[in-house]
This record gives structure tokens, C-alpha cells and sequence, in this order.
């Protein structure tokens, strides 16, 4: 026995879920988590894996490990972290900020610059974006 055809679907009902499908699609790019944002696990920062999640972070800090100058996604900068001795070093993507508020500041992070950090004889971080060393990011304070 032959199935029975099937109607066509109409043009009025396919254009709208056309402009559905594109609208969540689209959604869901403007919703990528951003350097610095809380996660979980690394999926809530990307889930091709181009970005992790930092569980040390007070409520986790979505990021991109061994990062290099100019390497790192818009609006955040490379920074090394324990640059002395350079066998300790690791380079992370950081949120870039201006101030407290840019950062999350209700979950124990500032803005700081690399020189806020450590002291001038033992300096923890150094931003290694050309042009950038005075450049401010957000980071755990408390």
C-alpha cells in the first residue's frame, strides 16, 4: 500500500519559521560568553573549546590559556602571570575594564593593572600585549 502524499507546506507558513530558526540562531551568537564572564565548566565558555573555564577564580573566569601578544578575543588582553622565574609563567586572556564596575565587582573582582599586583620587587603580572603594559583588567581581588 502507498503512503498517502503529503501536502505541500505553504510559503505563509514556511518564511516565519525560516525567520525563527535565524532569530534563535543568531540568538544564541550574541549570547557567547565573553572573557572574564562565571562558569561552571569550560562548556559555559565555549563549546568548541577555544576557551576554558578557571574553577581557581572565585566563581570560575571563562579564559584562553597560553595566550601571546595580540592573540587574545576583542576586549580582553594577554597577561603572564608569575613571570619570575619564567619557568613558573603562564599567559592568560584577562577582561579588559576601566574601572571597578566593568568588572565583577559583587563576586570579589576589580580592575587592576599588572603593577596593582605583587609588589615592584616581586611583580606577579605583566601584560604582554604590545602597547599595552599600563592596560587594566579584571581580576580577583579578595
Amino acid at each position: 500500500m502507498r503512503p498517502a502524499p503529503r501536502a505541500p507546506v505553504s510559503s505563509a507558513l514556511f518564511a516565519p519559521l525560516v525567520a525563527l530558526a535565524l532569530a534563535l540562531g543568531l540568538g544564541a551568537v550574541g549570547c557567547a560568553p565573553d572573557i572574564g564572564d562565571s562558569c561552571e565548566t569550560s562548556v559555559n565558555c565555549d563549546v568548541n573549546g577555544t576557551r576554558i573555564c578557571d574553577l581557581a577564580q572565585p566563581g570560575g573566569y571563562c579564559t584562553v590559556e597560553f595566550c601571546e601578544s595580540g592573540t587574545c578575543p576583542p576586549d580582553s588582553i594577554c597577561v603572564e602571570f608569575e613571570p619570575n622565574p619564567s619557568r613558573l609563567a603562564r599567559t592568560w586572556c584577562m577582561a579588559a575594564c576601566e574601572d571597578d564596575s566593568d568588572c565583577r565587582s559583587d563576586e570579589g573582582y576589580g580592575c587592576r593593572t599588572a603593577a596593582d599586583l605583587g609588589t615592584p620587587d616581586v611583580p606577579i603580572a605583566r601584560v604582554i600585549d604590545e602597547g599595552q603594559a599600563g592596560a587594566r583588567f579584571c581580576t580577583a581581588v579578595r
